[in-house]
């Protein structure tokens, strides 16, 4: 498969009971904004209060229409490695793959055909696998990012504009701006400019033990990626 809009790394989640991890990415290239079912907005993570199931949410199609669908060339793929302790070498990995067929529904895959679950994840409930090890919900549901793009675009601007007055740059070509210059560029108090945009969302819950084969550090992150043709 080919990786289309954007993959984000989350860092490291104890499967145990680790804080929640977010990403958040929102206004990409033109390119990837242009495929918008396939545009990566959020993704998070964390664990039931019991510690046995891990929580997976990402997002797709930033501002999404009452109309939008998830795509039925692509792939929504969760992708997780775990380990015995951070500095640790040896890993598993384990993917989960999802897919939308023109009806909407739903099919994914836990690592292998053991945990697979399918058919309409639009309610509440969502779906669930036959094992009871996998639940997935998909449908639109609001934003959840708090960003003020006014404030970023004020912020960029400020570090440009104190760049040319700045200290060289170092061995790896950055530059320090004096103060706290982009910072005193934010206005008070931030706007939310997604408070009113939807999204498209894939929720699921999943028992832990079919992440933590490599130990109880687990990496995640999500991308997109192109279906491969068969003709």
């Amino acid at each position: 498969m080919r990786q289309l809009g954007r993959s984000f790394l989350l860092g490291l989640l104890v499967l145990s009971v680790a804080p929640p991890a977010r990403a958040i990415d929102h206004q990409d290239s033109p390119t990837v904004a242009a495929s918008p079912t396939t545009d990566l907005a959020d993704l998070f993570t964390w664990m039931s209060p019991d510690g046995s199931k891990v929580i997976l949410a990402m997002t797709v199609n930033p501002n999404a229409a009452a109309s939008a669908k998830f795509a039925t060339d692509a792939a929504y793929v969760f992708h997780t490695i775990s380990r015995a302790s951070i500095g640790a070498t040896s890993a598993i990995s384990v993917d989960i793959v999802c897919t939308f067929n023109d009806t909407q529904k739903i099919a994914c895959m836990v690592g292998d055909p053991s945990t697979v679950v399918s058919g309409d994840a639009s309610t509440t409930a969502g779906v669930l696998s036959s094992n009871g090890k996998l639940r997935v919900f998909a449908g639109p549901r609001r934003d959840p990012s708090f960003a003020s793009l006014t404030n970023i675009e004020a912020m960029k601007t400020a570090a440009k504009a104190a760049l040319p007055t700045a200290a060289p740059a170092d061995s790896a070509g950055c530059r320090a701006t004096a103060g706290k210059t982009a910072i005193t560029a934010l206005a008070t108090p931030a706007t939310n400019t997604f408070a009113t945009s939807n999204v498209l969302a894939v929720v699921m819950e999943v028992d832990r033990t079919l992440l933590n084969k490599g130990g109880p550090i687990l990496s995640v992150w999500a991308a997109t990626h192109k279906k491969a043709k068969t003709n």
